[in-house]
C-alpha cells in the first residue's frame, strides 16, 4: 500500500511516471480509492466551470505605484557613511575600560561591606509561639484534630468520622513495610 502522500498525489492525479504506475497497478484492487479519485476529478471539473482561472487584483496599478514611490524614498533617505574622527576612536576604548573598572570596583566593595547583627531590619522575636498547623477536611461530618509529641518526635493526626480500614486490606507488594537502612559512604582522609 503507497503512503498517505502518495495517495493524496494520486488522487489529485498530480503523480507522474514510474510512481503513478505503481499506484495505478495497486490501485486496481481498490475500488473506493477509485471512487475517491473519480469524485475528486469531478468537483475539479466543477470548479473550473464555475470559476474563473485567475482574477486580476481590483486596482493593481494604484497599489503597485504606492509600492514604487515607497521604495523609491527608501533609496533616497539612505545616507551616506559619515568620516570617523579621531576623538570617536578615543572614546571606543576608553567608555569599555570604565565600564569594566566600575566594575570590578562595585565587587570589591560589596566584598567588604558586612552586615552587623544591630542593622538588621528586624528586631528578633523571643519566645514566639510555634505556628498551628491548619488542617483541611474536605468532606463534610469528618473532622481533624493534630498532637504533636515532643518526648516521643511524633506528630499525629486522628480523623474522627472517618470509617476505619478492613483487617482484610493487605498493603500492595509495592509499599515499603521497613524503613530502608541509611546511605553509609566510607571517606578516606589520605589521598594516595
Amino acid at each position: 500500500m503507497p503512503d498517505e502522500e502518495m495517495l493524496a498525489l494520486w488522487v489529485e492525479d498530480e503523480l507522474t511516471g514510474e510512481s503513478a504506475a505503481t499506484v495505478n497497478a495497486w490501485a486496481v484492487a481498490q475500488p473506493e480509492w477509485l471512487a475517491r479519485r473519480e469524485q475528486a476529478r469531478q468537483i475539479k471539473g466543477l470548479l473550473r466551470a464555475h470559476l474563473p482561472a485567475a482574477e486580476e487584483p481590483p486596482y493593481a496599478d494604484f497599489f503597485n505605484s504606492r509600492i514604487s514611490r515607497e521604495i523609491g524614498r527608501e533609496a533616497v533617505s539612505v545616507e551616506p557613511a559619515t568620516s570617523v574622527k579621531v576623538t570617536a576612536s578615543f572614546w571606543r576604548f576608553f567608555l569599555p575600560a570604565t565600564a569594566v573598572a566600575g566594575m570590578a570596583l562595585c565587587f570589591w566593595a560589596g566584598t567588604r561591606v558586612v552586615p552587623t547583627p544591630s542593622s538588621s531590619p528586624l528586631p528578633p522575636v523571643a519566645n514566639a509561639p510555634a505556628p498551628m498547623p491548619v488542617l483541611y477536611t474536605p468532606e463534610q461530618g469528618v473532622t481533624a484534630a493534630f498532637f504533636n509529641s515532643s518526648p516521643a518526635h511524633a506528630e499525629v493526626i486522628v480523623l474522627d468520622g472517618v470509617a476505619a480500614i478492613p483487617d482484610s486490606f493487605e498493603v500492595p507488594e509495592t509499599a515499603s513495610v521497613e524503613e530502608p537502612a541509611p546511605a553509609t559512604a566510607v571517606i578516606d582522609p589520605l589521598p594516595r
